[in-house]
């Protein structure tokens, strides 16, 4: 009877450690892409990340910003939290990682937008989500994630996200590199290869997955949106080659440069206001992702992952 009694508590116990362990399995989310989340994704490329998850410090070397302006705050993000700019701006000192010549000789920036109801309203204009600014500058920065947002009615859901890089050439002098998220009118030839490529982007009335590459050596510079490459000037030829900074460079949210950030003598044009936006799960990689990755982080992205 005893030997009876210890099987079927020996049984019970066996049961319920297979149940337990069949319902952690359960619990565990599938892979996306092959990735668990975003934070695997180039994990050792990555260099400066911004959660927005109530804090507003760079997450890898715990930097706060120095300078805010109009108001600042938090709201429901895609991953968490997210940073809530309400005519504002952030900026950051320099961060090592990012504030070297060549520290982004080829890079990514990846990025969770959202301008919903801010296209094409009085005082919108051109809104810079994220940059990379020299203190040395007239306002454009040496790189910049932006949209023209005056040009579409506030109902549109089109929104022309616009890459912007400024590189320093071998005789010093800046050249500018831009990339467009619209159908452009070139002819489709050889001479032209860009040719009718490109897409008006319809995603504006919500969060909007954001990433730029550049490629020095191919003088690729391609424009994401949630996972598709819709830039109109994607190949701007091998010239300006990999990227060169200017350095000391801050990090801006919400702004291009200008004297009331702490960059002297720069002056915030009129058409590119601050910004009124939100934005979220900032990430700058020193290589270029692959298509699958840039599809990887918009899926996970999606998943809150």
């Amino acid at each position: 009877m005893k030997k009876m009694i210890n099987y079927f508590l020996t049984s019970a116990v066996v049961m319920a450690l297979l149940f337990f362990a069949g319902c952690s399995k359960k619990s565990e989310l599938p892979a996306i892409d092959g990735y668990n989340n975003s934070n695997e994704v180039a994990a050792t490329n990555l260099v400066a990340h911004w959660t927005f998850d109530d804090t507003n410090n760079e997450a890898i070397s715990s930097t706060a910003p120095t300078k805010t302006l109009g108001t600042v705050a938090f709201t429901t993000g895609k991953i968490g939290k997210a940073l809530q700019l309400t005519k504002g701006a952030l900026v950051y000192p320099a961060i090592t990682k990012i504030n070297t010549a060549t520290a982004l000789s080829n890079f990514t920036v990846s990025l969770w937008v959202n301008v919903r109801g801010q296209k094409g309203v009085a005082g919108g204009g051109y809104t810079s989500f994220f940059g990379i600014i020299p203190t040395s500058t007239d306002f454009w920065g040496n790189i910049q994630a932006t949209a023209e947002t005056g040009r579409h009615l506030p109902a549109s859901d089109t929104l022309e996200l616009k890459n912007y890089l400024s590189t320093t050439m071998p005789d010093n002098s800046q050249r500018g590199e831009d990339n467009l998220a619209v159908k452009n009118n070139d002819p489709a030839d050889a001479s032209h290869p860009d040719g009718q490529t490109g897409a008006y982007f319809k995603g504006g009335k919500d969060w909007v997955h954001y990433v730029m590459t550049w490629e020095g050596s191919t003088g690729l510079f391609y424009l994401y949106a949630n996972g598709v490459s819709v830039g109109g000037y994607t190949h701007r030829g091998v010239t300006a080659g990999a990227m060169k900074m200017r350095v000391p460079a801050l990090a801006v949210f919400g702004s291009m440069a200008s004297s009331d950030l702490g960059f002297a003598g720069a002056t915030r044009p009129d058409w590119a206001p601050l910004a009124t936006a939100s934005i979220d799960d900032v990430r700058v990689f020193n290589t270029v992702l692959a298509q699958k990755d840039v599809t990887a982080l918009f899926n996970l992205g999606t998943a809150g992952r």
